[in-house]
């Protein structure tokens, strides 16, 4: 399925499923690497949708449609046709999603760019270089821009965080598209972004609330439903894992507090879902039937 819609109050959110595949060169092991082996092997049973061929970790790759009474919002362009072609087998097919959803790119007047990674910003712009959606604003975190321009500008630049500074985000700020952030902000009546450090230094999420319904679009906050049970668990795409750690432990206090409110992984099986209190007290993942 390519498209998963949900109501949330007045606000509709579309998933747009821009890929899926098995990660042969990362095995789950690595991919999470502060769980013991034999538990995380173990939460296959529970969540086996994440769990790929020979041990790998096979990865979801969504972006979110937000619409709203302001405008539709696009939350992340997923891996595009470049950077992330490295390491994911093919091209994303987001512009698909979008038009099953009943919109095109030149629609979109906000872009949210959750963190800077690949998977996250690689459909932003085109082959050639051109913007994707060239009549939105894409509101990014400060600290996660100045980081990736530092770090895709070094001389020993990592040849990945040079790609996907050069190729996916320096043609965005040549063209003075950026809505630069710092913290939280809010973008609409019931629509804010939350700074939520750790997996990047400008890791943020969006909150909706709307006629008394919530939901949370966590992005990379958890990758493993596992890690709501055990959130000392990180992901070795992490940058600061301690940090990222304290994220989701008060993400998880918040989500505990407001029962019922939907939650929105950019990376699950499962699209959406909820927490609740489960086996011996601790948190666990429930899809959305």
């Amino acid at each position: 399925m390519a498209i998963e819609t949900i109501s949330v109050g007045h606000v509709e959110v579309t998933a747009l499923l821009d890929g899926v595949a098995d990660l042969p060169d990362l095995p789950i092991t690595e991919a999470f690497p502060d769980a013991p082996p034999e538990a995380l092997l173990a939460e296959r049973e529970r969540s086996p949708g994440v769990y790929g061929s020979d041990g790998a970790w096979r990865l979801h790759v969504r972006a979110w449609l937000v619409r709203q009474p302001g405008g539709d919002i696009l939350m992340d362009t997923g891996v595009g046709s470049t950077v992330a072609m490295d390491w994911f087998p093919e091209p994303g097919r987001l512009l698909q999603a979008l038009a099953e959803a009943g919109t095109v790119a030149h629609r979109i007047e906000t872009v949210v760019i959750s963190h800077v990674h690949d998977d996250h910003v690689g459909g932003t712009v085109t082959t050639g270089g051109e913007p994707v959606f060239p009549n939105a604003r894409h509101v990014i975190q400060r600290t996660d821009l100045d980081a990736a321009r530092a770090a895709g500008t070094a001389t020993d630049a990592d040849e990945e965080d040079a790609a996907i500074w050069r190729t996916l985000l320096a043609p965005l700020d040549t063209a003075g598209m950026f809505d630069v952030v710092d913290g939280d902000v809010a973008l609409t009546d019931g629509l804010t972004l939350h700074h939520a450090p750790g997996h990047t230094p400008g890791h943020q999420v969006m909150r909706i609330e709307s006629e008394g319904a919530r939901a949370l679009l966590s992005s990379d906050t958890w990758n493993h439903p596992a890690q709501f049970a055990h959130p000392d668990w990180s992901s070795g795409p992490d940058g600061d894992p301690a940090r990222a750690a304290v994220t989701r432990r008060s993400m998880l206090a918040g989500l505990l507090s407001h029962p019922g409110t939907i939650v929105a992984p950019t990376h699950f099986a499962e699209a959406f879902g909820r927490v609740a209190s489960g086996r011996g007290g601790l948190a666990a993942w429930e899809p959305l039937a």
